[in-house]
């Protein structure tokens, strides 16, 4: 019954856990993917950069 008891204890606290977690994070934010490019700043809405990764040839 005590092993009931921690787990109940335990799972409570993940949940504030996440929960604190999710409220800070910005909502914009997708899964840590930035919307812009690094190199040119081109708005990419997390693809590949256009601009930046344009092969030449073949």
């Amino acid at each position: 019954m005590v092993l009931v008891w921690i787990g109940i204890a335990i799972g409570i606290l993940l949940v504030v856990i996440l929960i604190v977690k999710a409220t800070k994070t910005n909502p914009r934010e997708i899964a840590g993917m930035t919307m812009r490019c690094k190199k040119c700043g081109t708005e990419t809405g997390g693809m590949a950069c256009p601009k930046c990764n344009k092969t030449f040839g073949v």
